[in-house]
C-alpha cells in the first residue's frame, strides 16, 4: 500500500509538471503567432509583378459587346423603278346574278367575257376571293394584292 500511495504521489507530480509546461507553451505559442505571422508577411510579400493582383477578383471575366446602332436612310424611289411595276388589273363587271350562296358575275378582261364564280383563277393572273351582290373582290397574282370592282352602269 505505500508503494502504492509513493506511485500515486509520483504520477500526480509528474502530471502537475506536464500540464503546467503545457500551459507555458500555450502561452509562449500565442505570443509567437502574432511573431510568426509577421515572419510569414515578411518572407511571402507579393512581388511587384502580381502586387496589383486581386484574390478575390474573377480570373476569367466576360465581355459585354455593346450592339452598333446602324441609323438607315429611307430609301428613295425613283421614277425608273415606277415604272418597272406591272400595270394594274383591268376589269370591267358587266352582270352578277345568284343568290348569297352561290353567285356569278360576266366580267370582261383582257377584252375577252368570262363567267366567273367565287374561288376561281382567271388566266393564272387573278383568283376571284368573293363575288357580293354589286361588286366583285379579286387577288391579283402579280401584284400581290386585292381589288374590288362595281358592277358597271350601262
Amino acid at each position: 500500500m505505500i508503494k502504492f500511495s509513493k506511485t500515486l504521489k509520483v504520477i500526480v507530480a509528474a502530471s502537475v509538471i506536464f500540464f503546467s509546461a503545457t500551459a507555458l507553451m500555450a502561452e509562449k505559442s500565442q505570443s509567437s503567432e502574432s511573431e510568426t505571422i509577421d515572419q510569414l508577411c515578411h518572407n511571402f510579400a507579393f512581388n511587384e509583378e502580381i502586387a496589383s493582383h486581386d484574390p478575390f477578383k474573377p480570373v476569367v471575366t466576360k465581355k459585354v459587346i455593346v450592339p452598333v446602332k446602324i441609323e438607315r436612310q429611307p430609301e428613295i424611289v425613283s421614277d425608273k423603278t415606277v415604272e418597272k411595276t406591272a400595270p394594274s388589273l383591268k376589269l370591267k363587271v358587266f352582270g352578277i346574278c345568284g343568290n348569297d350562296g352561290v353567285r356569278e358575275a360576266v366580267v370582261q378582261f383582257e377584252n375577252d367575257e368570262h363567267v366567273i364564280k367565287s374561288g376561281q383563277v382567271v388566266n393564272g393572273k387573278f383568283k376571284v376571293v368573293a363575288i357580293d351582290a354589286n361588286k366583285v373582290v379579286i387577288y391579283s397574282i402579280r401584284e400581290a394584292r386585292r381589288a374590288t370592282f362595281a358592277l358597271a352602269e350601262n
